[in-house]
């Protein structure tokens, strides 16, 4: 009888590491099944004989480690999202590991609450995945008959591309959660940017399409932060010079997480310059003015509003007063004059009292 359960499979050469995350996967209801290297993975996936939704991946292992079987699974095993386990604190080696495509890493000892959580999320992202690639199927095979069922397909055809857009919006709201788990108080962060750029964007009459570009651009802001350690992001206090440089390597080490994603192609320029200052004294580029891209400057405002009324490690939430008054404060120095003329005058910041 075919198991219902969700399939794990762990790669590690660590036998206690191999036992100790078996019994508490299948304590939390998975179905397990361990690979002592990457080539027994490999051998494992191409037997057919079982079929994982989420892959466990060590970096350092015998025969061919992680890092080596990595762009192997990516390749041949696109849908399978792929965790990785290192007991290294080397930034480069986690933001490596994010480039190749690997969907999330954690750091040994692995809290076994965090284990499950993040495969949850793997799976999650799997299952989008699947019904992205599905529908991207049934939209090929509309265009294939278009041409002899024109009227007959027209309104199907659109059907499937906007849910097609609803299930990329979906996949990029659990990246969005996955940048957010490794920092509790920017909770919702990432959704409240989305909805105060796209009411910037109305307001200035933005097309529709570059409007939608926005939307997923400001879920993903934040996305480099997956590469910066959470004694950073989370820190009581003041950062040292050397951890807030680290901090201000996330627009370029998000930029180039998704750079060989084609879909989120277009997000790369909102990403990186969402830092940039309007006088140019800003990160990574020192651009200034309308050197930055638009869509970055629109982030940015809603960015500094919601960050600034939020709570953090190292700081109460300003009230919305205090906020307002820091954007006009900042205006043509940090902020795009213009945009927040709009902020204020329009009273978008309002939007968030309903969210």
């Amino acid at each position: 009888m075919k198991s219902s359960k969700n399939k794990v499979l762990i790669t590690d050469d660590d036998k206690a590491v191999q036992k100790t995350f078996s019994i508490g996967l299948e304590k939390a209801g998975f179905e397990v099944k361990v690979a002592g290297t990457g080539k027994e993975a490999l051998d494992i996936l191409r037997g057919n004989y079982f079929a994982p939704d989420c892959i466990m991946l060590d970096i350092r292992m015998p025969e061919m480690t992680g890092l080596e079987a990595l762009p192997i699974l990516r390749e041949k095993f696109p849908l399978i999202p792929v965790i990785m386990l290192t007991a290294l604190t080397d930034l480069e080696i986690a933001v490596d590991t994010m480039r190749k495509g690997a969907f999330d890493y954690l750091t040994k000892p692995v809290r076994m609450i965090e284990l499950v959580e993040t495969i949850k999320k793997a799976i999650r992202y799997r299952w989008t995945l699947l019904e992205n690639e599905r529908l991207m199927q049934e939209n090929r095979e509309y265009q294939r008959s278009l041409e002899k069922k024109v009227e007959e397909r027209t309104r199907e055809l659109f059907l499937a591309y906007e849910k097609l857009k609803t299930t990329n919006l979906e996949t990029v709201k659990v990246l969005a959660e996955t940048i957010e788990a490794k920092d509790p108080y920017t909770r919702g962060h990432c959704q409240r940017v989305r909805l105060i750029s796209r009411e910037i964007a109305v307001n200035l009459d933005i097309e529709k399409e570059k409007i939608e570009l926005l939307e997923y651009s400001a879920l993903l802001h934040d996305i480099g932060k997956i590469g910066i350690p959470e004694a950073i992001l989370n820190k009581d206090g003041s950062l040292s010079e050397e951890e807030r440089n680290i901090f201000r390597m996330h627009p370029v080490i998000g930029e180039r997480i998704l750079n060989n994603v084609e879909f989120f192609k277009p997000c790369l320029p909102v990403i990186r310059n969402h830092h940039e200052w309007f006088n140019g004294s800003g990160y990574p580029d020192q651009l200034e003015g309308e050197k930055i891209h638009l869509l970055a400057r629109i982030v940015a405002v809603a960015d500094a509003f919601d960050a600034m009324t939020s709570t953090r490690p190292y700081r109460m939430a300003l009230s919305k007063e205090k906020a307002i008054d820091e954007l006009a404060r900042y205006r043509e120095t940090q902020f795009d004059p213009q945009l927040v003329d709009i902020f204020i005058e329009n009273e978008i910041y309002s939007i968030l009292s309903e969210y």
